[in-house]
């Protein structure tokens, strides 16, 4: 097996939440070195506030995995120097933190790339580093809502907004394709010699999932509104109740010979078949009860088995699975290994996903544990920064090492 494609580069992280984590997470699954650097003054949003538990949040062992763990006091002058040294030596710098901190501590890009002028910087904040609402908090929620894709997954006529999904999209997108931007980044760098600076706005990256919603608005000047399970260009669509408890397959039927197909399974089965299902137009419109039709079927059958017997005939469906149900009824993640099994040295037995690409000569990898908190503090300052043990020493008593 080759190298991975990103041994070599050195990362470092200074950020907090799941967006900037998750970019320096890709990068090192690929083969960069990362460093976090973090402070024992608090955990971050993942580590939690009680330091008994920093080392056991599953959302940090997911985030944080195959990373250094360096601690550092940034409130400090001699731990902003050391961390810049850190910059000097390193290829890339990813930071999330609110507008103004990098500028604090005078890692802004203007003075970064004095620093070090081969170094890329991402900036991964929730609506950018420019704009009227730069500077806003955001989370999850305040990002998803501002994107227009909660109020789009709505149901019509609902008087309440839909709640926030708690698999935070914004964040991961983001992440994703953050570490999309570097690279290209690092290909300009050996094309230059250049690094340059990454503005990426989680909004802007969610938001442009809904192309078709603006042109929607713009060339039919037509509002976009919810359609909840409903569409105009697939029927039957949706998810369909099954045999079992709350147990549901969705089917997502577009062209006439998937109809067709669909339709003569069904009346093998003892349904009779309307004609007001005759063409796509009278589906949609009876759209209630085609979903009636449907269910009358499903309802017979556990939802595995309508996705088998759906697939089989070439009809797309699949199962509506929970956690347990990737974990224990999931062939497909059996066969492709991508639920891996880890063992924290706090937290015990895990089990966290694995690399969601796979190339194949340069796949990449779950390359490690999340890391206890300040694990490598001492590795780092000795091999990267040259500091002699007496000096970590004072640099701890100092608490600037910390």
């Amino acid at each position: 097996m080759s190298k991975l494609p990103l041994e070599g580069i050195r990362v470092v992280e200074l950020t907090t939440g799941a967006a900037g984590p998750t970019v320096a997470r890709v990068l090192c699954e690929f083969g960069a070195e990362v460093i976090r650097c973090e402070t024992r003054l608090r955990g971050d949003g993942h580590r939690g506030e009680d330091p008994k538990l920093w080392n056991m949040k599953p959302d940090f062992m997911k985030l944080q995995r195959g990373k250094k763990s360096f601690t550092v006091n940034m409130q400090t002058p001699k731990g902003r120097e050391l961390v810049k040294e850190l910059v000097k030596k390193s290829d890339v710098l990813v930071e999330n933190f609110g507008l103004g901190i990098l500028e604090k501590w005078g890692l802004d890009w203007p003075r970064l790339k004095d620093i070090n002028p081969r170094c890329i910087l991402i900036r991964v904040k929730g609506m950018g580093c420019t704009g009227p609402h730069a500077a806003d908090l955001t989370y999850g929620p305040n990002v998803g809502n501002t994107m227009g894709t909660t109020y789009l997954w709505n149901y019509p006529g609902a008087v309440t907004a839909t709640a926030e999904p708690r698999t935070q999209h914004p964040d991961f997108m983001g992440g994703v394709t953050g570490a999309f931007a570097v690279v290209l980044a690092l290909i300009h760098r050996k094309k230059t010699g250049r690094g340059q600076w990454i503005d990426s706005a989680q909004v802007e990256i969610g938001a442009s999932i809904l192309g078709p919603k603006y042109l929607e608005y713009s060339v039919n000047h037509r509002e976009p509104q919810p359609q909840g399970n409903r569409s105009l260009t697939a029927a039957p669509y949706g998810p369909y109740q099954c045999k079992g408890d709350d147990r549901w397959c969705v089917i997502s039927v577009y062209t006439e010979d998937e109809w067709e197909r669909l339709a003569n399974l069904l009346e093998k089965s003892g349904l009779k078949r309307d004609p007001k299902f005759a063409t796509h137009l009278q589906r949609v419109r009876h759209k209630d009860d085609l979903d009636k039709w449907i269910t009358s079927w499903t309802l017979r059958h556990d939802p595995y088995e309508v996705m088998e017997l759906l697939q089989d005939i070439d009809v797309c469906a699949a199962v509506v699975q929970d956690v347990e149900d990737q974990f224990k009824r999931d062939k497909q993640y059996a066969a492709t290994g991508f639920l891996v099994n880890m063992t924290e040295p706090e937290a015990g037995d895990v089990v966290t996903e694995g690399v969601p690409m796979r190339l194949s000569e340069t796949p990449g990898k779950v390359r490690g544990l999340a890391p206890l908190m300040g694990e490598h503090t001492h590795e780092i300052a000795r091999e990267l920064l040259g500091l002699r043990d007496q000096e970590i020493k004072q640099l701890e008593e100092e608490k600037v090492l910390y």
